[in-house]
Order: C-alpha cells, then sequence, then structure tokens
C-alpha cells in the first residue's frame, strides 16, 4: 500500500518506510539516510561540545582547533536543515 513519506512527501510502499532516527516518523529510505547522516554529525558534535564545557584534558593546548571542529560541523548541520541547539 503506497503511503507518502512525512518529510518529502514522496509516495512509497508502506513496507519500504523507516523510521527516521531523528524525526521518529515513517519516512523513506532517501530521508532516512539523511537523518542518519546528520544523527552521525550531531552525535559528533555533542561529544566536542561536551568535552569542550569540561575542559577534557585531551583539548589542552588545542581548544581553538576543537571550536573550530565544532563550528564546522554545526555549519553541516544546518545546511542540511537541523539546528545542532534543537538537539544539545
Amino acid at each position: 500500500m503506497p503511503v507518502p513519506c512525512s518529510k518529502c512527501g514522496e509516495w512509497v510502499e508502506l513496507n519500504s518506510t523507516r523510521q527516521g532516527p531523528l524525526s521518529r516518523e515513517l519516512i523513506c529510505a532517501n530521508c532516512c539516510r539523511e537523518e542518519e547522516s546528520v544523527s552521525f554529525l550531531i552525535d559528533e558534535a555533542k561529544d566536542i561540545h561536551y568535552d569542550l564545557k569540561n575542559y577534557a584534558e585531551h583539548m589542552k593546548g588545542d581548544r581553538r582547533g576543537w571550536k573550530k571542529n565544532l563550528k564546522e560541523l554545526t555549519e553541516k548541520i544546518s545546511v542540511l536543515g537541523y539546528s545542532f541547539d534543537d538537539f544539545i
């Protein structure tokens, strides 16, 4: 039975939909892959954010570099249509 994807609206077979890791809605395979990549970026950004906030030992001497990495990750996330601030 065809159903619309909750994200893009494309009609797909019900048994080919998946639950999105971020939206928790039934979405098509393409949207699910996109959400999985965004989820990976968000997890990576959360780890860096947590370590920066707690002055992790491995970041000593290069905090600016880690902040730059975090900024780049949040920009990638925003380009994909999500906000990192919604997930921290």
